[in-house]
This record gives C-alpha cells, sequence and structure tokens, in this order.
C-alpha cells in the first residue's frame, strides 16, 4: 500500500511538472526585433563626398549592431553594400537580387537575417509591375521596384515567419496604388494564418492612398504599439540637409496575430554625420 502510494505521487509530480513546463511555454512568446532601412544607394555620391559609401557604411553597421534587430529590411542596397555589411555585421546571412536584371544589377530590396536565430527558406522576389515574375517596370514608375518575400523559420520553434520586404515608386502615383494591391494579394495567398512583418520605404506620408490598401490588410506598428512612438515622426532627413515636420515615409506593417510591443524612430548621429539620407524604423515584436 505505501508503495502503490509513493508510486501515486511520484506520478502526480510528474503530471503537474509537464503541465507547468507546457504554461511556461505557452507564456514565453518568441521576440523579434525588425528593421526598415533605406541606407541609400552605395554609388549615388562621389568618392571624395562627406557621404561617400565607403565613410558611411562603418555607421550604417553601428546603427544595425546597436539596434539588436534580427531581421533588417533594406532599401536602396546595391550588390556591394549587402557584402559590405554582412562583413562588418558577422551573425548575418542576406538574400536580395537586382531590380534591373533580377541578379546583380540595379538597387536591391535586401533582407539581413540574424543567422542564430533564423533561417531563409524559400526566397523570392516579384516586380511591382503588371508581369511580377520578370525584371519589369508597372503602370507609372519611373523605375523598376520590387517585392521581396522570404519564409522565415525560427532555430527555436520552428514556427515559419513571412517576411517582406519593398520601396515604392517615388513618382508614380498609379504604380504605388497599384504595387499596394499587388502586396495584399501576395499576403492574402500566403494563408489566413500566415504571420506576416512588411518592411518599406513607400515614399508617402501616413495616410495616402497605398497607405490605405496596405492597412486594409495589415497593421501599422506605430499605431497597433503597446507603447508611444520614440524618435519623432521624420525618417526622409536628406542627410540632414531636409529636416521636415511629419516626413515619415518608411514603415513596418504586421499581420493582426503579432503583438507589437515598441516603435522607433532611430535619429543617431555620429559627429553630425548621419548614417544615411533615411532614419530607420525599428520595431520590437511578440510572436504568439
Amino acid at each position: 500500500m505505501i508503495f502503490l502510494r509513493r508510486a501515486l505521487l511520484c506520478c502526480l509530480c510528474l503530471l503537474f511538472a509537464g503541465l507547468a513546463q507546457s504554461q511556461i511555454g505557452q507564456s514565453a512568446p518568441e521576440s523579434l526585433t525588425v528593421m526598415s532601412y533605406n541606407i541609400r544607394c552605395g554609388s549615388c555620391e562621389r568618392a571624395d563626398d562627406v557621404n561617400h559609401w565607403s565613410r558611411r557604411k562603418f555607421l550604417v553597421a553601428d546603427v544595425i549592431r546597436n539596434s539588436n534587430a534580427d531581421v533588417i529590411g533594406l532599401q536602396e542596397a546595391e550588390a556591394f553594400q549587402l557584402r559590405d555589411l554582412l562583413d562588418l555585421l558577422g551573425d548575418f546571412e542576406g538574400y536580395g537580387v537586382g531590380r534591373d536584371d533580377g541578379k546583380q544589377q540595379g538597387e536591391m530590396n535586401a533582407v539581413l537575417v540574424r543567422r542564430s536565430a533564423w533561417a531563409i527558406a524559400s526566397p523570392r522576389t516579384l516586380w511591382l509591375s503588371e508581369t511580377p515574375d520578370q525584371a519589369s517596370r508597372g503602370w507609372d514608375a519611373m523605375l523598376n521596384r520590387t517585392l521581396t518575400v522570404l519564409q522565415l523559420t525560427s532555430r527555436a520553434t520552428a514556427r515559419p515567419l513571412y517576411f517582406l520586404n519593398t520601396h515604392f515608386d517615388h513618382q508614380g502615383g498609379k504604380a504605388r496604388n497599384e504595387s499596394a494591391k499587388l502586396i495584399v494579394q501576395t499576403v492574402q495567398a500566403l494563408g489566413a494564418d500566415a504571420r506576416v512583418v512588411l518592411t518599406g520605404d513607400l515614399n508617402g506620408q501616413p495616410g495616402f492612398g497605398a497607405y490605405r490598401v496596405l492597412a486594409a490588410q495589415l497593421l501599422d506598428a506605430e499605431l497597433a504599439s503597446h507603447s508611444l512612438n520614440q524618435g519623432g515622426h521624420i525618417s526622409f532627413n536628406n542627410f540632414g540637409r531636409d529636416i521636415e515636420d511629419d516626413n515619415k515615409i518608411d514603415y513596418v506593417f504586421v499581420s493582426a496575430g503579432l503583438d507589437v510591443q515598441s516603435h522607433r524612430i532611430v535619429t543617431d548621429t555620429v559627429k553630425g554625420l548621419y548614417p544615411s539620407d533615411h532614419f530607420p524604423v525599428l520595431v520590437e515584436l511578440r510572436l504568439n
């Protein structure tokens, strides 16, 4: 009888321990810090310019490193800039294709992923145009524009996350609206339960037409954040030459199931030097 009571007690202890462990796992959702960062094309300034990439790359790398971001959507990245950042940052892998040829030519909407936390699966690029599967210019756009789509797999939980990164045209209003519609269609095709993050330079301030199209499907992380935005509402700065109030054109959007803890525009400068002509947007998430 004593033996049976001890055996029963042991079984109950194991049961309660298992339940406690399950509850701990359920109460500790995974964290993810994401950044949207237009780093300014590396070939756009003369070699003798103080803002030339050969000088700025160290500042950009420091901004990313200090942010502790896990996944970074880069806009205007050229192939050599992506290589430079991967070399400087260490624990990251990257994906991006040139918008002009689908290989190395032209700017990329590249994505940096912390390899110790996430693995890249099924990377692809769509062109924001009537022919999204081939290098092309859409509608009234001045330039080729793309959407990078990555399926990321958590190394901790093996659960998937879809990370999208884009850069809308700066001239074509129709192109921006149609680009937003194409992104919404892409998100919907991922499935109703898909966890989605979208980063991008939308070349428009909050509330413009393409923004409203996206906001009908995804949540603006600033508005969904549990805490108030930090860092003001300016993301385009033109290397400090064009500081216009409420000139936010860079965004992070998330699907409804993601829990936004904080939203910040990172306004770091170094001895008066701006790492880029845009400030990055930094968002901390909890993945339920």
